[in-house]
C-alpha cells in the first residue's frame, strides 16, 4: 500500500515538475528570441540609416566602394538601388547579374520614403535574412543580415534550457522521493 501511494505521489510530482519545466522552456525561449530579433532589427536599422547618410554625402568614393565598406563594417550585405529598382552596387555580387529589386518589400517602403524591413529566406543561400532598407536621393540602400547565427544561438539556448530543466527535474524528483 505504501509503495503504491509513494509511486502515485512521485508520478504526480514528476508530471507537475515536467509541465512547469516545459512551460518555462517555451516561454523563456520565445521571450529571449523575440528580444534578440528586436535588438538585431533595431541595430541593423541604425546601421542602414548611417549607410544611407554616407551615400548621400560621400562624393569621394564610388557606390561600389561605399557598399563594400559599409557591408564589411556592418557585418551584413550592402545593396544600393536606383528609383527603378536597378542594383547600382552590392557588397557581395555583381550588380549587372542581379535582378530588379523594386518589388522587394523593404525596398517598396524605402522607395516610398520610409524605412522598411522584411525577413525572408534567401533563394540563393537558403538561409533566413533580415533586410532593412532606407531611402536616399534617387533610390534606396539596404543591409541584409543573416539570421543563421541567431538560429544557432537559439538552438544553444534551448539545449541549455533543456539541460537546466532536466537537472531541476532530477533534483525535484529526489526531493519528492524523500518527501513522499
Amino acid at each position: 500500500m505504501k509503495n503504491r501511494i509513494f509511486f502515485k505521489l512521485l508520478a504526480v510530482f514528476l508530471l507537475i515538475i515536467a509541465a512547469t519545466a516545459a512551460i518555462l522552456d517555451v516561454s523563456l525561449g520565445s521571450a529571449w528570441e523575440a528580444s534578440l530579433r528586436t535588438e538585431i532589427e533595431r541595430n541593423l536599422t541604425q546601421k542602414t540609416l548611417l549607410f544611407a547618410h554616407r551615400v548621400e554625402i560621400d562624393r569621394t568614393h564610388s557606390l561600389a566602394e561605399i557598399a563594400a565598406q559599409e557591408g564589411q563594417a556592418a557585418g551584413a550585405r550592402a545593396t544600393i538601388i536606383d528609383a527603378s529598382g536597378k542594383v547600382l552596387a552590392d557588397s557581395e555580387a555583381t550588380p549587372a547579374d542581379m535582378e530588379n529589386h523594386a518589388a522587394r518589400k523593404e525596398f517598396v517602403a524605402a522607395l516610398a520614403g520610409k524605412t522598411g524591413s522584411n525577413e525572408r529566406r534567401s533563394a540563393t543561400l537558403g538561409i533566413p535574412f533580415l533586410y532593412v532598407a532606407a531611402p536616399v536621393s534617387g533610390g534606396a540602400v539596404r543591409l541584409a543580415y543573416p539570421l543563421s547565427d541567431v538560429e544557432a544561438v537559439q538552438a544553444q539556448v534551448h539545449r541549455r534550457l533543456l539541460w537546466g530543466s532536466a537537472l531541476a527535474l532530477l533534483i525535484a524528483l529526489l526531493i519528492a522521493a524523500l518527501a513522499s
